[in-house]
């Protein structure tokens, strides 16, 4: 209630109360005199004014003051409560005694008025004063009720408007006592008042007078008793449930409710057992929820005793309604404490850990409520199992710190920029890239790090990304805190809030700039030659083409020259290949410093070299071929010592538009190189067509288309030859041999293919044919449970063709062959003519899992100086040897030597062109592990049985 109504409440009640004290004695004594009971000239003498004013005065302050104290304990209480809060007993007990108290104070003015007015002789002088202070005494007895009951009835309506939210523990004032009140003694006290008024006017009073104030006062407590009767039999269901007569539940109590009678108080009575029926139904309801509720229901006392324990409640803890019912919460959650009031409660949920039966800690779920019933206070809990979820968070906090420590520690620069381009995530690896600590780079626009060729570039990439694509290694160059260009490869994907706006943009990044090293390391190496740095043959070719291209298209004119080195061989051969390379070396330097920058010089060969000559006309171009010609004829070559004279032939051709291709453009030139040679060396030649020494060339040259045909439209044919193990006689291993099939059925052996090959530029897509078919074909041997073992024949070309072993690596992945049934087999002159490159080749192969083979073992004058840097696992000892071994000691001693050599090196030997059974006998006794021949199968091109020698 408000302050300021209840302070309203208890000002009236006390003026009420004032009110019908002071009106009381008005009332009482103007009767008085009425009744000649007192007459005037007393009222207004001395004596009676000092009375009246003395009661008029006196009693009502002392009525106030004592009644203001008396309801100053209940104001002030209520002033301090929130809400509905019970009544404290106390102040119900001051509440009940109202009653006494307020009559009390009437009783004492009806006795003490007329004793003092009596004492001072203020009564009729013809009555006794003992019959007249009676008299006065009862009428103002009987004044002061009907006079001071409309103000009793007042001031209780207002008490009641006092315990309106607050309540009282019993009843106060019953309403029989109301009505006996009102319908009782109010009628009897007014006939009397009525039965004196009519004595004081007539002086006469007879027995049917007082026989009829008897009747009637008779009659008016019979109809009051009976209505008394009538209200107790219509409330006699609601004393039978405030009596406590053993309803336990609202249901009850709706069946205990029955009206009783057909007025008010019954239909209020009916409607009351309908609330309880409905407050059943709601109960009912509610321990169904409870008892079923998936969370656990605990309800606590203010003591933290528990009294309701329902099954959900049961399960998640392991104990019985029944066992757990009484016990202190604690006793469950020893870990929590209740709070004491509802200010400090919990507005959200907790954790807390609950003790299973078992004892096991439970990891909980918590939410509190507070509720008041009375004056007692309760709370309840919903308890839950977060086991899982716990369980799940941890999951989820151990999975965000791996991917924290994933991302700050990935080799990878992982970041984040806002849609402005400013860094607002960097992880450790950023330092590895700029060399800028992360904190250095946040909040920075990444234009800051930019290298100022790459703006336009990362521009056009940020407003892609901006328009909702994503990156895939976007490559660009920054700058790092040196200054210093970092080529990085960036992936960017834009984040979408719940509108689908972008608001920010997440992703990786990679330093590249070792990548892009190594691709321009590569790309130099697949443009240039390993020993020179001149550009090789593959990227000459491909620019004479683009020559071409622009000679058709504008119509100006270029010249081909063709440069062979007329002593290299000598020097090659005498000196050794150390030399012959510083020799290179020489000569590289000499055409670097005598042609021009628009002019482009390779190696295009062992011993040869080509310039194309950009922009010039027929007799400008032999006349830089006469210079460079006497260049080399003035040159000397210095080796131990000694001075050599090295010259060269000089081919020249001229490209125009009725050039059509490059092959044949250094066709020509080669065939004018070779007329050069012809005619003596160290002279100049510009080709001719009519040229009769051209026809050698030509027929090269139509072996060269055929041998194009053949690999483009598979007319090669493989051969096998069986390689006998010459201590078991088994045979699962075979040679690979290449043949070419003509259109008139002929079948061509290498030998007449091949030298076109390899002049034309075409030995490496033969050796891509043999590579591919032979390996496709042994996979589909080994689907048919057969482990063949292929040794694959490769061109002293081999070493230069970087797509070869790529080739390798993906048919093995294709075919699923194990490498360990591959051999690869060169010969040993081309093997030592290019041994760091050798080398390196068959390291590649070994660390793949194939098996290498040195074929023509033994012809070579340092062959076993070089064969301990060559990591080969098989010698194939030259047929030279072998063919004439069985009448022959030398041969016999050099076969027996090689094979005891590459024993003692690890490596397994193979005697090729075993003609007859006393060779096969006599590497048998030298210990040589394998041989092949016509003696053991000839080449077939239909794969051969598998059979045992006879050995």
């Amino acid at each position: 209630m408000e302050e300021q109504a209840l302070r309203r409440i208890h000002r009236r009640l006390v003026l009420v109360i004032i009110a019908s004290f002071v009106l009381t004695p008005i009332i009482g004594y103007s009767t008085a005199w009425f009744f000649t009971m007192i007459r005037a000239e007393q009222l207004a003498s001395l004596q009676a004014a000092l009375l009246l004013g003395l009661i008029a005065l006196v009693l009502p302050t002392t009525i106030y003051f004592y009644f203001r104290r008396y309801f100053k304990p209940l104001r002030e209480w209520q002033s301090g409560q929130q809400g509905y809060t019970p009544l404290p007993e106390h102040l119900d007990q001051r509440l009940k005694s109202f009653s006494h108290h307020y009559w009390l104070f009437f009783l004492l003015y009806a006795l003490l008025a007329p004793t003092l007015q009596h004492w001072l002789g203020l009564y009729p002088a013809e009555q006794s004063p003992f019959a007249s202070l009676s008299q006065f005494i009862l009428l103002q007895l009987v004044i002061a009720i009907l006079v001071g009951m409309p103000g009793y009835l007042y001031t209780l309506a207002l008490i009641g408007r006092l315990v309106e939210h607050n309540g009282f523990r019993q009843v106060h004032v019953s309403m029989q006592a109301k009505m006996l009140l009102i319908g009782g003694y109010v009628p009897l006290l007014t006939g009397t008042i009525l039965l004196k008024y009519y004595w004081w006017r007539t002086q006469y009073m007879t027995g049917e007078i007082m026989l009829i104030w008897a009747a009637l006062g008779l009659f008016a407590f019979t109809v009051t008793i009976l209505s008394i009767r009538s209200l107790k039999q219509s409330l006699q269901p609601v004393q039978e449930l405030i009596s406590g007569s053993g309803a336990t539940n609202y249901e009850d109590m709706a069946k205990r409710l029955r009206p009783r009678s057909t007025d008010e108080t019954g239909y209020m009575i009916q409607m009351l057992g309908r609330l309880f029926r409905r407050l059943g139904d709601q109960e009912s309801h509610v321990h169904a929820i409870v008892d079923h509720a998936a969370e656990g229901i605990i309800v606590v006392n203010d003591q933290h005793a528990i009294e309701t324990f329902n099954p959900a409640a049961e399960k998640l803890f392991g104990f019985t309604s029944h066992e757990i019912r009484g016990k202190s919460l604690d006793w469950l959650l020893p870990d929590f404490i209740l709070p004491r009031d509802e200010t400090s409660l919990p507005r959200e949920e907790v954790e807390v850990e609950g003790r299973h039966r078992t004892g096991y800690a439970i990891p909980m779920s918590m939410r509190i409520s507070l509720m008041h019933n009375d004056e007692h206070m309760y709370y309840t809990c919903l308890l839950a199992d977060i086991s899982a979820r716990k369980a799940t968070e941890q999951m989820l906090l151990d999975a965000e710190a791996r991917y924290r420590n994933l991302v700050e520690t990935a080799h990878d620069m992982v970041w984040s920029m806002d849609c402005d381009g400013r860094w607002t995530y960097l992880n450790d690896a950023v330092s590895r890239i700029y060399g800028y600590q992360a904190e250095e780079m946040l909040f920075q626009h990444f234009t800051e790090f930019q290298s100022p060729e790459a703006s336009r570039k990362d521009k056009e990439a940020m407003d892609r990304v901006l328009q909702g694509y994503e990156l895939l290694e976007y490559e660009t160059i920054h700058l790092d805190r040196e200054g210093q260009r970092r080529y990085i490869s960036f992936n960017a994907k834009p984040q979408h809030n719940e509108n689908g706006k972008i608001v920010s943009i997440m992703g990786t990044a990679r330093d590249i700039s070792a990548q892009k090293a190594f691709e321009r390391e590569l790309t130099y190496q697949a443009q240039h030659d390993t020993l020179t740095g001149l550009y090789n043959r593959n990227y000459f070719q491909r620019e004479l083409e683009h020559s071409l291209s622009r000679i058709h298209r504008h119509g100006n004119s270029c010249a081909l020259l063709y440069l062979d080195l007329d002593q290299f061989k000598y020097v090659n051969d005498t000196l050794g290949h150390a030399a012959g390379d510083r020799l290179l070396l020489e000569c590289c330097e000499l055409l670097q410093g005598h042609t021009r920058d628009a002019d482009l010089l390779a190696r295009f060969g062992g011993d040869e070299f080509t310039i194309l000559l950009d922009d010039v006309e027929q007799p400008a171009a032999i006349q830089v071929a006469e210079n460079i010609r006497l260049l080399f004829e003035n040159f000397r070559f210095i080796e131990g010592g000694k001075t050599f004279n090295i010259t060269c032939s000089l081919g020249v051709a001229m490209l125009n538009r009725q050039t059509s291709t490059g092959d044949e453009v250094l066709s020509h030139a080669d065939l004018a190189c070779n007329v050069a040679k012809s005619q003596g060396r160290n002279c100049l030649h510009l080709y001719n067509p009519g040229d009769k020494q051209r026809d050698g060339m030509a027929e090269d040259m139509g072996w060269a288309s055929r041998v194009r045909d053949a690999f483009e439209n598979n007319h090669f044919k493989l051969a096998f030859q069986p390689i006998v193990n010459i201590d078991s006689g088994l045979c699962d291993n075979y040679e690979v041999l290449l043949r070419m099939s003509m259109d008139d059925g002929d079948v061509i052996l290498p030998g007449g293919f091949l030298p076109a090959a390899e002049r034309f530029g075409l030995i490496n897509h033969v050796d891509r044919w043999a590579v591919r078919n032979a390996m496709q074909y042994l996979a589909e041997l080994h689907q048919d449970n057969d482990q063949i073992h292929f040794a694959i024949n490769l061109s002293g070309r081999a070493f230069e063709d970087r797509e070869l072993l790529p080739l390798i690596n993906s048919l093995l992945r294709e075919t699923g062959l194990s490498p360990a049934t591959l051999t690869f087999e060169i010969t040993e002159s081309a093997a030592i003519s290019n041994l760091a490159e050798a080398t390196r080749f068959i390291y590649q192969l070994k660390d793949i899992g194939c098996q290498f083979a040195l074929d023509d073992f033994g012809t070579g004058f340092s062959s076993f100086a070089y064969l301990k840097h060559l990591p080969v696992d098989k010698l194939k000892i030259d047929g030279s040897f072998v063919k004439g071994l069985a009448s022959s000691q030398v041969d016999q001693a050099m076969v027996r030597s090689m094979n005891q050599i590459a024993h003692a090196l690890g490596k397994q030997t193979i005697a090729e062109f075993v003609e007859n059974r006393k060779t096969l006998g006599l590497l048998q006794e030298f210990g040589v592990d394998f041989a092949q021949g016509h003696y053991l199968g000839k080449p077939q091109i239909n794969f051969p049985a598998r059979a045992m020698a006879s050995v």
